[in-house]
């Protein structure tokens, strides 16, 4: 190929959106590797570990007739190295040579036909989704997400579609934390419920690239989605396997609730929560007629005391909690108060705002 000029700061973007699949030890060395391929005037970059594949593109002054695999990392760092506005790239047999003003590198290339080939997802239908509220469905669910390996289904996030709406929910077995929403008025209705689960990996990567576009696209397949961000795509494979009826743990909405200042509550948790340790977890929540005692006792660290004032009218009880379970969930509502539902002291706290539904299990105190 001839020289192409490009913009380093923009190329440096698209890497670093691609980066995030390579990263960590592979026993395929085309695993660390961007592709190149040329589409005219473009050039389209494509990473993958099997699992998750992203791709995006950039406009050249050029056309690059040519495909090939470079290492992503080393690729990645020699440009930020650079300070000039554009960078040349050339092609010669088993090389691509990086060229920016006086400075020169050689980097060694791998065959395009040794990198895998990407699933085709036709003739399946589209989902449109609006960026900003699927990102406030991601932010309301990603904390409650399974980390262990004993519930592998519980490490992603279901997906369910149905008519014209749109839920997720996820759940680590000591909370659950559901969400729904409507799709654009401009979605044609789903017919048959859909439902999948996508890692948390994925979700949180797609997170981080949705941005300016008002929509993405969401196509399904039998095992893998495929998200589709204009000049960038995300496609993931599902999590197999069957997600727990969720549902039968949501208790009916419960007549005892108390309403308390989120703020002031989530400062008061996050209070308790410096004297935590391994075996003292539990935060003791007093409820009393229009008063809230948040209480901590670590024998080998000390003790921690304080009333909230809160609009309470149901029986005195006492609850003990993992105080990040509800910092959690106060740190990202935004409502200036919140209301807990409470069901008794070994039952959950229900929190309903909205198409929202979070639920923490109670734990004994120690």
């Amino acid at each position: 190929m001839n020289n192409i000029k490009v913009e380093r700061k923009k190329l440096i973007e698209v890497l670093q959106k691609l980066n995030i699949v390579s990263l960590g030890k592979t026993t395929f060395p085309v695993l660390s590797t961007v592709l190149l391929k040329g589409e005219g005037k473009k050039i389209k970059f494509t990473s993958t570990n099997l699992e998750l594949t992203i791709t995006s593109q950039i406009e050249t002054s050029s056309e690059l007739n040519q495909s090939f695999c470079v290492s992503l990392v080393k690729f990645l760092s020699i440009l930020k190295e650079f300070t000039s506005e554009t960078i040349d790239l050339r092609l010669e047999k088993n090389f691509l040579w990086i060229t920016c003003e006086n400075c020169e590198f050689k980097l060694n290339i791998i065959s395009a036909e040794e990198f895998p080939s990407l699933p085709v997802l036709k003739d399946k239908q589209t989902i449109r989704l609006i960026t900003e509220i699927l990102k406030e469905m991601i932010n309301l669910t990603h904390f409650s997400v399974f980390t262990g390996e004993a519930n592998y289904v519980l490490t992603g996030f279901l997906w369910e579609v149905e008519a014209n709406i749109l839920k997720i929910t996820t759940s680590d077995t000591k909370r659950l934390a559901t969400v729904e929403r409507p799709l654009p008025p401009q979605q044609p209705e789903i017919g048959v419920k859909k439902h999948f689960i996508v890692p948390q990996r994925a979700v949180m990567e797609l997170s981080k690239l949705l941005k300016d576009q008002d929509e993405i696209k969401l196509t399904i397949g039998s095992n893998q989605v495929y998200f589709d961000l204009g000049d960038t795509q995300l496609i993931t494979q599902l999590i197999e396997g069957e997600f727990p009826d969720y549902q039968k743990v949501i208790p009916p909405e419960s007549e005892n609730k108390f309403k308390i200042n989120r703020e002031k509550f989530l400062n008061s948790l996050k209070r308790a929560n410096l004297l935590t340790a391994p075996e003292y977890q539990g935060v003791k929540l007093e409820l009393k007629k229009n008063k809230l005692i948040v209480s901590k006792t670590t024998p080998q660290l000390g003790e921690y005391k304080e009333d909230i004032d809160i609009e309470f009218k149901g029986k005195e009880l006492t609850l003990g909690f993992n105080p990040q379970y509800l910092i959690d969930i106060l740190k990202v509502l935004e409502e200036d108060e919140v209301i807990f539902e409470v069901y008794g002291s070994e039952k959950p706290l229900v929190l309903r705002n909205k198409g929202f539904i979070y639920l923490a299990l109670p734990m004994r105190l120690s």
